[in-house]
């Protein structure tokens, strides 16, 4: 890369950077007060499964049609998108909800009966939807600041609001509404940026076939890849659940999720960035020298934090979360590798978008999907410990990433083949 281009998109990921840094600074601290204070891991199940419910549906809840934003240059066209997105985005969120629901009768133990919870699943789904959605047109714009300012707002609100559940004595609802605040609050910013900077067009029908039209991909295979790959932590959190209670499922979720915090820090900011950057680009060869130039980067970053994670003491944990998580640590650093390893997939996951494979990625989710529910079946029925088949998953999970980093130069040297017999 020219040195231009590389503090051009540096600047960008630093803006994002930024915001995310204090967002998940917020969301740490808060959660590291929710565990000490206000929640047991066998409170904290509940919650995840809620939010890892309503992920794989906001995940889709525009049919992947939000990435056709950054492709579309003219203004028009990206309002007329945005619009088929918002409308897409409701009737998904109702779907959800009435999926949900069916879950929810089978799982009563685990909602402890909570009826409020139907209602609030549509609500997350359509909020969280929006976010994503938003976030793809400011991205498009190159409105970084905005982005990284919502991020701090949603974080803020969503925070903020589940301490006080949780000092009001409220039970896993109070986290889970807490939450739905926090992505409200980051509509509210959003909608507010948008008619600031932006004019709602209108409605053009012939228009909106076209797009729909261009941008069929997304619907057809990258929609159903997202689903799958979203589902997975839903999958383990489901059979964990069922396999090794509460408590276990609580600490892995926790687990998922320390990490998660951590990774969603640069990956959210980079993989926005770099998509937006690759989108720009007509030769794959340089599209790979971009790809290779931040690959080898981001595998020494994860390099180096794997390790100082390894030498951490076990006994941190029970130190600022108290005896009831002394085993958050152990399980950190069991799923550690597959974290990292997704990690780097997932910062650079954009490169099958760009060179147009998405039906492709369509059957290695559907892979992944198979994988793991094997992986868990095989650890659960053979050696019947909870543990065990964590380590499983654990390895299942880094072959994959491993396989999914290979695949994106297995498709970049294809391409590449194919524009020089042009």
């Amino acid at each position: 890369m020219e040195k231009k281009d590389i503090l051009s998109f540096s600047k960008n990921v630093i803006t994002l950077f930024t915001g995310s840094f204090f967002a998940q600074l917020i969301s740490f601290s808060t959660l590291i007060v929710l565990q000490r204070f206000f929640y047991s891991p066998e409170d904290y199940a509940p919650f995840r499964l809620f939010f890892e419910f309503t992920a794989v549906f906001s995940s889709i809840s525009a049919l992947r049609l939000e990435s056709g934003l950054i492709l579309e240059r003219d203004d028009n066209n990206a309002i007329q998108l945005l619009r088929t997105c918002l409308k897409i985005c409701i009737i998904i969120s109702i779907v959800g909800g009435i999926i949900f629901l069916g879950y929810f009768l089978n799982e009563l133990a685990i909602f402890e009966n909570n009826l409020i919870l139907i209602i609030l699943m549509p609500i997350a789904i359509f909020s969280n939807g929006i976010i994503q959605i938003a976030q793809s047109f400011f991205t498009r714009n190159k409105k970084f600041k905005t982005i990284s300012k919502t991020k701090i707002i949603h974080s803020f609100f969503g925070s903020t609001s589940q301490i006080a559940t949780g000092y009001s004595g409220w039970s896993f609802i109070g986290l889970i509404i807490g939450r739905i605040i926090g992505l409200i609050s980051a509509n509210v910013n959003y909608v507010y940026a948008f008619f600031k900077h932006n004019k709602w067009n209108r409605n053009n029908r012939s228009l909106e076939k076209e797009l729909l039209k261009k941008h069929r991909n997304f619907i057809w295979y990258t929609t159903p890849g997202i689903f799958l790959g979203n589902a997975i932590n839903l999958l383990i959190l489901m059979f964990f659940a069922r396999y090794y209670g509460e408590e276990f499922t609580g600490l892995t979720a926790a687990a998922i999720q320390y990490l998660g915090l951590i990774i969603m820090l640069f990956t959210s900011s980079f993989a926005q960035v770099y998509y937006n950057e690759i989108a720009q680009i007509e030769e794959i060869k340089t599209i790979k020298s971009v790809h290779t130039f931040w690959l080898v980067r981001l595998l020494a970053v994860t390099t180096i934090g794997w390790i100082i994670l390894i030498f951490i003491p076990n006994n941190w944990i029970t130190f600022i979360l108290g005896e009831e998580w002394k085993q958050l640590m152990e399980i950190i650093k069991i799923i550690s590798p597959w974290m990292a390893t997704m990690f780097i997939a997932s910062s650079l996951s954009f490169i099958f978008i760009r060179l147009g494979k998405q039906k492709h990625i369509f059957f290695f989710d559907l892979f992944h999907v198979i994988l793991i529910i094997s992986s868990i079946l095989a650890g659960h029925l053979i050696f019947q410990n909870n543990y065990t088949t964590l380590y499983i998953v654990t390895s299942s999970q880094v072959l994959f990433y491993i396989m999914a980093i290979l695949l994106a130069y297995y498709f970049l040297n294809t391409s590449i083949k194919k524009q020089l017999q042009r």
